[in-house]
């Protein structure tokens, strides 16, 4: 985290939080295409399987209302909704006009009929106080400005008792581990 609270962290530089908000709309407006793509690259595939694992965790049942925050191209949500079944409601929610419109795109040619496409942000959810049993975010958070912020918002919309599942990269602490861990991101 940065020490000044007009900076924060883009990669391993220290940019200001407008210019942060600019340069992660830029990266993914040039990447939406080709994203799924990338994170199969960059992660060896392996992102599936996490993603997988946390679809099993976050336990989405039939008739639930779900928010699914940097939905990108949908594959969290897609999921989930196959879980929700058609008495249920996805919302995938995305900054990021492109990314959320080829989500939607591909949602649509999937036959996932309980998503709902909203572009929003993260910190500033447009959501009702207490609407949904379920919130995800699937490699999402590291590109939020304000964490804290969008954690809040997340608790705000979500129902008493509702679950919130975050899945993110994280940074070992044994230095070995977290060479390797560089090398490969």
């Amino acid at each position: 985290m940065s020490d000044n609270p007009q900076t924060t962290h883009f990669g391993y530089r220290e940019v200001s939080e407008p210019e942060k908000t600019q340069l992660v709309g830029q990266v993914f407006d040039s990447v939406a295409t080709r994203y799924d793509l990338m994170n199969d690259l960059m992660s060896g595939g392996l992102h599936r399987i996490w993603k997988a694992f946390a679809i099993q965790v976050a336990g989405a049942r039939p008739g639930e209302r779900v928010l699914d925050v940097a939905a990108g191209t949908g594959d969290l949500s897609r999921a989930l909704a196959a879980r929700v079944g058609h008495q249920g409601l996805v919302v995938a929610s995305d900054i990021n006009g492109a990314m959320l419109g080829l989500g939607r795109d591909r949602l649509i040619d999937s036959g996932s009929e309980s998503v709902t496409a909203v572009q929003a942000d993260a910190e500033r959810l447009p959501f009702p106080d207490n609407a949904f049993d379920l919130v995800t975010i699937g490699f999402g958070l590291r590109n939020v400005t304000h964490k804290d912020r969008a954690l809040a918002s997340f608790w705000r919309v979500l129902k008493p008792g509702g679950r919130c599942l975050v899945l993110e990269f994280s940074k070992p602490h044994s230095r070995l581990l977290s060479r390797l861990y560089d090398a490969y991101s």
